[in-house]
């Protein structure tokens, strides 16, 4: 019992104070996500990451509330992505986490916290994402402590190769 709870101290301990070790996993598995697709990853939670990751890590500490609730970051939603993309990054971060309890000792009462956790995160976030859309739609059940900024980007535009030129006209081109 004494070596489980300390075991479970552990896990809040990195959690709380060493987060952002815990976001640099998340973001090689997103870099190594977006390698797959060809592009850089274009991370909606990048900013949110370590304080949400430090407040479960108070949860896990004992305290009380939503970590959720008690984030405070600049969370970036791009509504021409859709709550699949949201989904995927979430995901990427619960693999993450679980994996962390996992090694770090904890147990099922971690794992319980962590996925709750994950779970009001997700939730809340689509539903802000919804209401950029409509603002009649349904407000989040667990609020969002930070700043929620909606994101434009640019259709990417196709690159058009250069034709090729003949050598005489390069020759004359060249001074």
């Amino acid at each position: 019992m004494v070596e489980r709870a300390r075991r479970g101290a552990g896990v809040a301990r990195v959690f709380a104070g060493q987060p952002e070790r815990l976001a640099a996993a998340w973001r090689r598995v997103r870099f190594a996500e977006a390698r797959k697709d060809g592009g850089p990853p274009r991370n909606q939670l990048d900013s949110v990451v370590e304080p949400f990751i430090r407040e479960v890590g108070r949860k896990l500490e004992g305290k009380e509330g939503s970590p959720w609730s008690r984030t405070r970051a600049v969370l970036r939603l791009a509504p021409g992505r859709g709550a699949r993309a949201l989904h995927e990054e979430f995901a990427a971060l619960r693999r993450c986490l679980v994996d962390a309890v996992e090694a770090l000792g904890g147990g099922d009462a971690e794992r319980a916290v962590v996925n709750q956790a994950l779970d009001e995160a997700v939730d809340s976030s689509v539903a802000l994402m919804e209401r950029l859309g409509n603002p009649l739609a349904p407000r989040p059940r667990v609020h969002f402590a930070g700043l929620v900024v909606q994101l434009f980007e640019k259709q990417p535009v196709a690159i058009h190769e250069r034709p090729a030129m003949n050598e005489e006209h390069e020759r004359l081109a060249m001074h």
